[in-house]
């Protein structure tokens, strides 16, 4: 068997396994090498561990996610909107693929994992710096009020929305009421830019 087959399979059995038990604390090595028809010491002849798996895990998926913009290249406020539409499309894919990633990252960042370090700094490279400094950029060229605070507002900007996901898809929110995210996307999108022109009244 192909080395790069089996270190895929064993890194997607082991999400499916969290997402079934629901915790990756429940899971062990044995079970994942069950799960893949194989003994423990083939698991570990691609991994060290089973902290070693779940930070490939979350680092192939982070590594996929697309929020990797051309920031000097959007000059006009429509591109910035459309960018943030996109930040807001990642944010609400509601995928099982997504799902199991993002419980998974819950998981570890409780657990102040180092890769959840990883996975913040990532979060500041790939959107917080690029939604930071076209905030700076409209202040010269949109009319974006000079008194907000652009790393104040990257920040609230993504986690708003990624906090309001995590209540309805993964703690159960959805089964107690319905939102139609389409809607939930408009009005923050609507909401943020208000700030940014009308600033923070502080």
């Amino acid at each position: 068997m192909k080395r790069d087959y089996r270190i895929d399979q064993i890194k997607k059995k082991t999400l499916n396994l969290i997402a079934l038990n629901g915790s990756m604390d429940s899971i062990r090595t044995k079970d994942i090498a069950n799960a893949i028809g194989a003994s423990e010491a083939t698991m570990f002849k691609y991994f060290d561990s089973k902290a070693d798996i779940i930070e490939s895990v979350i680092k192939d998926y982070v590594q996929s996610r697309p929020l990797n913009f051309p920031t000097e290249e959007i000059t006009e406020l429509g591109e910035f909107k459309e960018a943030l539409h996109k930040i807001l499309d990642f944010t609400f894919d509601s995928s099982v693929h997504r799902n199991r990633n993002v419980s998974l990252i819950v998981q570890v960042s409780l657990k102040k994992h180092p890769v959840s370090r990883w996975n913040y700094k990532n979060l500041q490279d790939e959107v917080w710096s690029f939604i930071e400094n076209r905030i700076e950029y409209g202040k010269q060229h949109w009319e974006f009020d000079r008194s907000v605070d652009s790393g104040i507002q990257a920040r609230l900007f993504y986690y708003a929305p990624l906090m309001f996901y995590i209540q309805m898809e993964l703690f159960g929110g959805k089964a107690i009421e319905q939102f139609d995210y389409d809607k939930v996307k408009k009005t923050h999108i609507i909401n943020f830019l208000k700030i940014l022109t009308e600033g923070n009244n502080q």
